[in-house]
């Protein structure tokens, strides 16, 4: 889990109190996992080796789904989990209050593997697709805490889904960083999210974040 440590803004934290309870069943990620990701145009070694995102085949609860670390200071503090099986009510289930050293909503997903610009997305698996920079506030919502985080960053592109109920919640967002030094500039995907987005959409924003 270091592997995405050491790598964020300097900045002093408070140290998470929380206990860590994570879902039963984490193991590497089988073939459905990676055939999933692969199908979300995310490469699963590179979601495995630097990410750290493993998989939970069957089991009693959560089953076939991908596990997302929230990770602070080099820890995991948090986590999500999203579901690999189109039936799942609830694509993404994520650690309860009594499950995380620190809460998920303090956080934003992929933060630590940023420098100096951010991608800001909906989901983590959307932040995976960006690369490094992609962050993800987990979901369309955000906390005061995040929009914080987002502002210690001189460039941030603010990148969710293309309909309309996200476009809007893009448009609050970048109102809310008008006030914080640095550059915010909007995205609007041809594609509905990032992880259908075309490699030359990608690529077009890596040259922002590199």
């Amino acid at each position: 889990l270091a592997k995405l440590g050491g790598m964020a803004p300097a900045r002093r934290e408070e140290r998470p109190r929380g206990k860590l309870e994570l879902p039963k069943g984490i193991g590497p990620l089988l073939p459905p996992h990676r055939d999933y990701l692969a199908g979300r145009n995310i490469d699963p070694d590179y979601a495995s080796e630097v990410w750290d995102v493993r998989g939970i085949g069957i089991a009693a609860n959560l089953s076939w789904r991908l596990f997302l670390p929230a990770i602070l200071q080099g820890e995991t503090v948090s986590w999500t989990t999203s579901s690999i099986s189109s039936r799942a009510r609830t694509r993404y289930v994520s650690a309860g209050k009594t499950q995380e050293r620190a809460p998920l909503k303090s956080l934003l997903f992929g933060e630590p593997l940023a420098r100096h610009a951010i991608c800001v997305c909906e989901g983590p698996l959307d932040a995976l697709r960006i690369g490094a920079g992609g962050v993800a506030t987990c979901g369309l919502s955000w906390t005061a805490a995040q929009v914080e985080r987002i502002g210690r960053f001189p460039l941030r592109l603010i990148c969710l889904d293309s309909e309309p109920k996200a476009q809007q919640r893009a448009r609050q967002l970048c109102r809310q960083l008008e006030g914080i030094s640095g550059r915010t500039i909007l995205v609007e995907l041809q594609s509905k999210d990032p992880c259908a987005a075309s490699d030359k959409e990608i690529n077009e924003l890596r040259k922002l974040l590199d």
